[in-house]
């Protein structure tokens, strides 16, 4: 028997290497090129261009243009324009061109690679149309990135010279066919276990669970197992059945120090409660109804600067923790080497100034205990704010700065030109998210025409129009029409295209996914995938950082983080006269690697651990000189608080790395005088798992609040907290969340490394994650995770489904966050799988009819 142990040992070490060499490379997962169908690049949307290359709109010269557009460039004979496209492997493909005639464009060669496929183009034509598709002969490609470089080399007789210099070409798409498609993988389908019975789950919790669960005398978290006689009471019981399914599956029960059950009997009891919850699930179809809600301010500033077409926003947004967008370029797929941002805590005047002479915010929403800042039961309108978004209104179109702010001045605003009640149409289309009906616009219309009476002018008259739209309910609320109660049904198109765009860009649906709507073909699955695309390389997108990702991580929490200033003066600096929180700087350093899993479309496990970020000179220092990480100068005018410049570094340490152990959220996890293992532990608990712990005891016992009183004792922060646990009412809880948060002492309470405590005792950051991976330090645990991606993976898909219905998930929704997560698991966490998976969504696309404020 002892022989046979040490075999397995032997084969398992042997093993062990092997399974971590073959882990998969999150870093391996890249943008890939947007393709319609029949590998379809869109010349202005999917192609790498620059130069003079640029967009332009061509729905004025009739239809054909995909996407009603092309790109267009100009040029002098002899110049050249290259446009890029990626292909994911190497082999035989065959192209194919569609060009734009005109009467300016001229004659060119067109090289791939270098190598000359079409060596004379002509693009002349008495008039504006599309060209006969242009077919290449085969070509042999590499995977990556292919480079089409179209030179202008003279111009046909009869065209006509652009600017008197030059001529120019229009591409629409590139039509890309492998002529060696790989075969489609065969579907596997899982196996279909047996449903467990309560009578075979029955003796195991009588053996396991029980004593806790089932005394006579005292029954623990309030959970009395043995009063649930038939397997009808669990299904009543539906959270206690979906809590034990979790916390048997994380090895959370019995606690460590109780009967442990085999991986068989634990697998067993497990099946037997997700038994249960699917059972519910299949019975219980009712999708929780969302709660009619307002904008809340972050929303509303978005939806009026895309409504009046502005350059910016309305009023100062301290929710926006990154001073700049210039960077921000998701079509391109690339982040650059180096940003160059303001912090909203760095420099306090892009925060207190107006940007509109005369426009004030209205107060900012708080985000949700376990949730974000968009669900309803945050989103009233009392009176003050109603009386408040009057004047608002009124106040952005009556700004002194408005006219040279607005992109509608010479049209909309503009007397002449098209009737009032022609251009009222779309823009309250546009505005109330839905048709309008000629009532409505008759109002609107005999409201202009009696300002335009009073005041003797037309644009003030579209103003004061303006200014009563923005204060309208049905701009300012969400609306959804109700349906009787309990009674699911498919979003209206219009309805879904409000969804999408509050979800992606925080703002109000543009003209396509109006017209999609229109048409009424929103709903069908590959329209939907192309918008949700299409908007996610929309700049646009951004607001999933500034709004979502600020959020999820509880950034805000750094804003209050106090570190003793006498001990980590390192962490303020003096400017001037004034005292600033340098260590606020840390903030934008998980931001900028969230905007990059986006607009590079990676693998959301870089969040765990990643091997570059963004840091400036000064945060990079913060990380590896934490002794004297600003040389000779001391705390005194160390940095610019206006802007600062944030390189992408690649990171030497895995002790770096992902959001965990950045140095923001191990700061604002702290106190003044410690580190908190319980605080950083909830945290990991709750943003990395989405298991937020219960709230404490009202009585709970203090510790002490210097680690120096405690390591005059002898002990540790962890020795102090295992007797702090001893008390009953803290054990269990201190189980779940400690390991989480002692793995992440060997980061001070600002966030710099340390392999001993100031006092000289040694940091233990050993512990078991999932009731089963032990590790000794932060590498290991990353590892675990990484091991396990489903455990984040689930997690992340229930914040970002959260976020995107605006509501807490409810156990009705576990079959929407199963699908949504066995896709991003498939596809290895890719970020653009998440954000269409969950717009593909029952809930996402479905409603129960909406409640009223209570």
């Amino acid at each position: 028997m002892k022989q046979q142990v040490l075999s397995m040992l032997g084969l398992f070490l042997a093993l062990a290497p092997l399974r971590a060499a073959e882990r998969f490379d999150y870093h391996s997962i890249r943008k890939q090129p947007v393709l319609a169908a029949g590998g379809i690049f869109e010349g202005e949307t999917h192609l790498r261009f620059g130069g003079k290359a640029r967009p332009q709109g061509m729905r004025g010269f009739g239809q054909g243009w995909r996407g009603d557009s092309h790109l267009l460039w100009d040029g002098v004979v002899g110049q050249a324009n290259t446009v890029g496209f990626e292909v994911a492997k190497a082999g035989r493909y065959s192209l194919a061109i569609q060009w734009t005639l005109a009467p300016d464009y001229g004659v060119f060669e067109v090289r791939l690679n270098g190598r000359v496929i079409i060596p004379q183009v002509d693009l002349y034509s008495p008039r504006v149309e599309l060209a006969k598709l242009q077919e290449v002969d085969e070509l042999k490609l590499s995977a990556g990135i292919q480079r089409l470089t179209i030179k202008l080399t003279g111009g046909n007789p009869k065209a006509k010279k652009y600017q008197g210099k030059g001529y120019l070409w229009g591409l629409d798409y590139l039509k890309l066919t492998d002529l060696e498609p790989a075969p489609e993988k065969p579907v596997v389908e899982k196996p279909v276990l047996a449903r467990v019975g309560l009578e075979e789950a029955l003796p195991l919790m009588k053996e396991y669970c029980f004593g806790c669960h089932g005394a006579v005398k005292k029954v623990k978290g309030k959970v009395n197992l043995a009063e649930l006689k038939g397997r009808g009471d669990y299904l009543a019981k539906i959270e206690l059945s979906r809590t034990a399914a979790k916390v048997l599956g994380k090895g959370e029960m019995p606690p460590e120090k109780k009967k442990q059950p085999t991986k068989a009997e634990r697998e067993k009891l497990r099946r037997f409660f997700d038994g249960v919850v699917e059972e519910y699930v299949q019975k219980n179809t009712t999708l929780e109804p969302a709660v009619m809600r307002r904008l809340n301010r972050y929303e509303y500033n978005n939806a009026v600067r895309d409504l009046l077409q502005l350059r910016g926003d309305i009023y100062p947004l301290p929710e926006k923790v990154i001073r700049s967008s210039r960077y921000f370029d998701p079509a391109s797929g690339r982040m650059p080497s180096s940003v160059n941002a303001g912090n909203r805590t760095l420099g306090k005047f892009q925060v207190e100034r107006q940007i509109l002479d005369g426009v004030d915010p209205f107060a900012i929403d708080l985000q949700a205990e376990h949730g974000f800042n968009n669900q309803g039961e945050q989103l009233n309108l009392p009176p003050i704010l109603l009386e408040s978004l009057l004047k608002l209104g009124r106040s952005i179109v009556n700004s002194s700065q408005f006219d040279g702010y607005t992109g509608l001045r010479d049209t909309f605003f503009k007397e002449g030109g098209e009737p009032v009640k022609k251009r009222l149409r779309p823009f309250l289309e546009r505005a109330f998210r839905g048709p309008v009906g000629e009532a409505a616009l008759d109002r609107y219309v005999a409201f202009h025409q009696s300002e335009q009476k009073r005041t003797g002018s037309f644009t003030q008259a579209m103003k004061n129009l303006v200014g009563a739209v923005l204060a309208s309910p049905k701009f300012v609320y969400v609306v959804e029409a109700k349906r009787g109660a309990g009674e699911k049904s498919p979003l209206s198109e219009y309805e879904l295209a409000q969804r999408l765009a509050l979800f992606v860009w925080s703002s109000i649906p543009d003209e396509p996914l109006l017209d999609s709507a229109r048409k009424g073909e929103l709903q069908k699955p590959e329209v939907l995938e192309k918008h949700v695309r299409r908007m996610l390389n929309d700049s646009r997108s951004r607001a999933l950082s500034e709004n979502f990702a600020r959020q999820w991580l509880r950034l805000d929490q750094l804003i209050t983080a106090v570190p003793d200033f006498d001990r980590f003066q390192v962490y303020y600096a003096r400017i001037g006269c004034e005292q600033w929180k340098f260590g606020l700087q840390t903030m934008v350093e998980p931001l900028l690697l969230f905007e990059s899993i986006q607009v590079e479309d990676r693998s959301i496990m870089l969040l765990v651990d990643s091997n570059y970020s963004y840091r400036s000179n000064e945060l990079q220092a913060w990380y590896t000189r934490p002794d004297k990480p600003f040389g000779n100068r001391g705390n005194r005018n160390r940095f610019n608080t206006n802007s600062q410049a944030f390189h992408r570094r690649k990171l030497t340490s895995r002790r770096e790395g992902g959001v965990i152990t950045s140095a923001a959220v191990l700061t604002m996890t702290a106190t003044p005088l410690r580190t908190s293992p319980i605080k950083r532990g909830a945290w990991v608990a709750t943003v990395m798992f989405n298991d937020p712990p219960p709230p404490p005891p009202d009585v709970v016992p203090e510790i002490e609040a210097d680690d120096a009183e405690i390591e005059a004792k002898g002990l540790t922060i962890r020795q102090r907290l295992k007797q702090h646990a001893t008390d009953e009412s803290c054990a269990s809880c201190h189980a779940k969340i400690d390991p989480l948060g002692f793995v992440l002492e060997s980061y001070d309470p600002i966030g710099r490394w340390r392999d001993k405590y100031r006092g000289g005792l040694p940091v233990d950051a050993s512990g078991k994650l999932f009731g089963d991976k032990e590790f000794k330090d932060i590498i290991e645990f990353k590892d675990a995770l990484l091991e396990r991606p489903e455990k984040f993976m689930r997690a992340f898909s229930e914040h970002m489904l959260s976020y995107a219905l605006g509501r807490e998930l409810k156990v009705t929704d576990k079959p929407a966050i199963d699908r949504i997560s066995s896709q991003v698991l498939n596809d290895h966490g890719r970020f653009s799988t998440l954000i269409v998976e969950i717009a593909r969504s029952v809930p996402f696309r479905h409603k129960t009819g909406q409640e009223e404020r209570k």
